[in-house]
């Protein structure tokens, strides 16, 4: 009976790992379309100097690059900010990132322009 037990524990244990480790690897909606309309999207926000304009490309279905057009904001810091985030973004395809302290109106003007890109390009 203790030989049957152990099995038994064992099996349990397998199939938790097993089904605990499967992951769905879909990134779009759940009739497989693709999760952006692939393209260039371009828009501005209000940052610390002005406006910030930025340019985001898009595969079906990822962020693939996030450039800043123009802005007016610090150099060396507003601008050194944009760099970072738009790295950070595209590296976690995401915007949920932090913003970069001593730059804050910078930091949020850039999210706000890339999330409009994204409502963009995923028909919003």
């Amino acid at each position: 009976m203790k030989k049957f037990s152990k099995l038994l524990a064992v099996m349990l244990i397998a199939i938790l790992v097993v089904s605990g480790c499967s992951k769905s690897t879909n990134t779009g909606s759940s009739s497989g379309d693709a999760a952006y309309k692939a393209g260039t999207y371009t828009a501005t926000a209000q940052g610390n100097n002005g406006e910030i304009k930025v340019e985001v490309v898009f595969t079906e279905d990822k962020i693939e690059s996030i450039t800043v057009v123009e802005h007016q904001e610090t150099p060396g810091l507003g601008d050194a900010a944009m760099d970072k985030l738009s790295s950070e973004i595209v590296e976690k395809q995401s915007t949920d990132v932090d913003v970069v302290a001593g730059a804050t109106n910078s930091s949020n003007a850039l999210i706000n322009a890339v999330k409009d890109c994204i409502n963009q390009a995923k028909g919003n």
